[in-house]
C-alpha cells in the first residue's frame, strides 16, 4: 500500500537536503522505509510520547528565527508506531498551515516582506 503524509512544508532542493541530512544525523531512532517512498521515516515507541527522540526544527531567516514546536509540527504519524518528516522537495518553499500554527504571520506583498511573532491562537 502507498501512504501520503499531510506536508508541513516545501523546500527547495539544496535547503530540503539540508535538512533532511541535519534531522537523519541527530535522529538516533530505528530508521523506517516505507515501500517506494522517500520519506524519511523513524520507529517510534506506541507508549507515552511518540514525538519523543524527535526534534523541534527552528528556521533561520535574516534578521528572525521561527521556531516550530513540538515535534507534531514537523513529523506526522504514518501508520501505527511510524513517524516521517512532514518537509517535502518542492518546486517552491511552503510553511503550511501546520507549520504557521500559533505564530501571527503578516505577508507584505508590496515590499516583499514576511513578518511573524508567535501567539496563541486558542485565546481568540
Amino acid at each position: 500500500t502507498q501512504h501520503t503524509i499531510w506536508w508541513s512544508a516545501a523546500l527547495l532542493g539544496d535547503a530540503y537536503d539540508q535538512v533532511n541530512n541535519a534531522v537523519a544525523s541527530i535522529v538516533k531512532l530505528e530508521r523506517f522505509y516505507p515501500p517506494k517512498q522517500v520519506y524519511l521515516c523513524y520507529h517510534v515507541e506506541n507508549n507515552g510520547d511518540p514525538y519523543g527522540g524527535l526534534p523541534e526544527m527552528t528556521l533561520h531567516f535574516v534578521n528572525a528565527n521561527w521556531k516550530l514546536p513540538p515535534p507534531s509540527n514537523i513529523f506526522r504519524m504514518f501508520g501505527s508506531g511510524i513517524a516521517c518528516l512532514a518537509i517535502k522537495d518542492g518546486e517552491m518553499p511552503i510553511f503550511g498551515n501546520v507549520a504557521q500554527q500559533n505564530m501571527h504571520v503578516k505577508y507584505d506583498m508590496g515590499n516583499g516582506l514576511l513578518s511573524f511573532a508567535p501567539t496563541e491562537c486558542t485565546h481568540g
